[in-house]
């Protein structure tokens, strides 16, 4: 790309393949710009890293948390059923009581696999939103990555921190999205 003012000065861009296989451009912020220029810009990396597939990846590992936590919540629930009725000597004949021996000891081990499974896909996530925060801080150039550096250090390390909506929120929020 050509600078419009210095039309001898190269602009430097960033090459992106998009998740549907065709390739883009983006150029980089060198810190130069008006407020409107640089909000462009964000728009601009927002969108690339969409095509790039990074927001749907984060959403997928968002979902199987979530999927994750309901299937644990469910078994949890039926193991303390089936513990109270143990307690309570609810099961009176033998057979019974073998039964339901087995299906606790199942339920717990699935327990076991669920937490296991539940910490890898939480990791996943974290892993998924690094991602988009390292790629979208390739998107500057110079010194225009201290400020950003400093912005999102500020954002995901601040308690009380605000949203984009200007609303204050208590807890410190991370690397999200909601950052």
């Amino acid at each position: 790309m050509i600078d419009e003012i210095d039309p001898d000065r190269k602009i430097p861009t960033i090459k992106i393949d998009l998740a549907n296989g065709v390739e883009s451009r983006v150029n980089p912020w060198e810190g130069i710009g008006t407020s409107k220029q640089f909000l462009c810009h964000m728009m601009f990396v927002r969108e690339g890293i969409k095509g790039m597939g990074l927001f749907s990846r984060h959403e997928e590992a968002k979902l199987k948390v979530s999927e994750l936590k309901k299937q644990l919540k469910k078994v949890s629930k039926g193991l303390k059923r089936r513990d109270c009725q143990r307690t309570r000597g609810i099961c009176l004949r033998e057979a019974d009581k073998a039964c339901y021996c087995d299906a606790f000891n199942d339920s717990v081990e699935t327990i076991k696999q669920l937490k296991t499974e539940l910490a890898a896909a939480k990791e996943g996530c974290t892993a998924a939103m690094a991602i988009i925060f390292s790629t979208t801080s390739n998107f500057f150039r110079g010194d225009s990555k201290t400020p950003w550096d400093k912005i999102v250090s500020e954002q995901t390390k601040r308690d009380p921190w605000m949203n984009l909506h200007g609303v204050e929120q208590y807890g410190v929020c991370g690397k999200t999205l909601e950052a």
